[in-house]
């Protein structure tokens, strides 16, 4: 009962804020200096054509009139159409959208697993050579923005060896291979995942060291269980809550890494297309797609806390 409460109260606190912020995008764009014409690339026309174009967008009518207008048809799906093609705002995303769920999914399952492995590499080997090289490496990619690490790999991987693609979703003029998106994926994944991998690591060790000194896995020790059946079945499932927590915390800064790291290696997802409507001033897909990643970062948070809830709650019944 407690978590249908959480969800309706989170419900509303998502509505109220998707409202305000594409009011407050909406006015941004509204009282900008620049037309959207400019996404057009026709910046030659007359002023009679301008003023006959802006007339049947209704881009002349009041900011209220605008937005009402707008929201009308975003409540029932229809977020316009693109300034640049003309094309549906909403299958316009609904296209790039596989290939960022695809980078992001695996970028996540990625950092998560080789966090948690150097985690407890670096608890085993406290203070050794192993742990200092593994913090060493980790804050080095982390002191870098994560554009500078895209470049890097893309001059390693790339240039120097030759060994993986540098750009794209898939070969120019390729049929669709399972292996050839595999390739053109591992560069843009690793720089998502080394860019977080350090907060990731410091985080997750320090709450397996919480945990590794309650009593009852110090009495688990004693008993002789073995190191993997301690971790796997005992250390992780008390530190379980804490952890997604924190990849729940870092959802905000992750996806925009994502979108960052689309736009370095020409990558066709949400992110390239954000920004490339950003430069052309397509304001309806630059709204779209604030307000649906806006949207998705809320529904992860309330994911989370209705997971650690029930996690909780379990644990209290145990």
């Amino acid at each position: 009962m407690d978590i249908i409460k959480l969800v309706f109260k989170r419900l509303f606190f998502g509505v109220f804020v998707l409202f305000m912020l594409s009011f407050i995008c909406f006015a941004m764009m509204y009282f900008s200096n620049s037309s959207p014409l400019f996404a057009t690339n026709n910046q030659a026309i007359s002023k009679s054509i301008k003023e006959e174009i802006e007339k049947n967008l209704d881009l002349d009518k009041s900011l209220m009139h605008q937005y009402t207008q707008w929201l009308k048809k975003a409540l029932s799906g229809d977020f316009s159409n693109s300034l640049l093609n003309s094309q549906s705002t909403s299958s316009l995303i609904s296209q790039k959208a596989l290939n960022t769920a695809v980078l992001g999914f695996s970028s996540l399952f990625v950092l998560f697993v080789l966090a948690l492995f150097l985690s407890i590499l670096s608890i085993m080997y406290k203070n050794s050579f192993i742990d200092k090289a593994i913090n060493f490496i980790c804050m080095s990619f982390f002191a870098m923005p994560s554009f500078c690490t895209a470049l890097l790999l893309i001059l390693f991987f790339s240039l120097y060896l030759n060994l993986l693609p540098s750009s794209g979703v898939q070969s120019l003029g390729a049929e669709f291979s399972l292996t050839d998106r595999l390739s053109h994926l591992i560069l843009p994944m690793l720089s998502i995942v080394l860019s977080h991998l350090a907060v990731a690591l410091n985080f997750i060790r320090s709450v397996l060291v919480e945990s590794l000194n309650q009593h009852y896995i110090e009495a688990a020790f004693a008993r002789g269980l073995s190191s993997t059946r301690i971790y796997l079945h005992l250390v992780l499932k008390d530190s379980f809550a804490s952890i997604i927590t924190y990849f729940s915390a870092i959802s905000m800064s992750f996806l925009m890494s994502i979108y960052v790291i689309e736009s370095v290696f020409a990558y066709d997802g949400i992110g390239a297309l954000a920004i490339n409507s950003i430069i052309y001033k397509d304001y309806p897909v630059v709204l779209a797609i604030i307000l649906l990643s806006t949207a998705l970062l809320l529904l992860i948070n309330t994911a989370v806390e209705c997971l650690c809830k029930f996690i909780d709650n379990r644990n209290l019944d145990e």
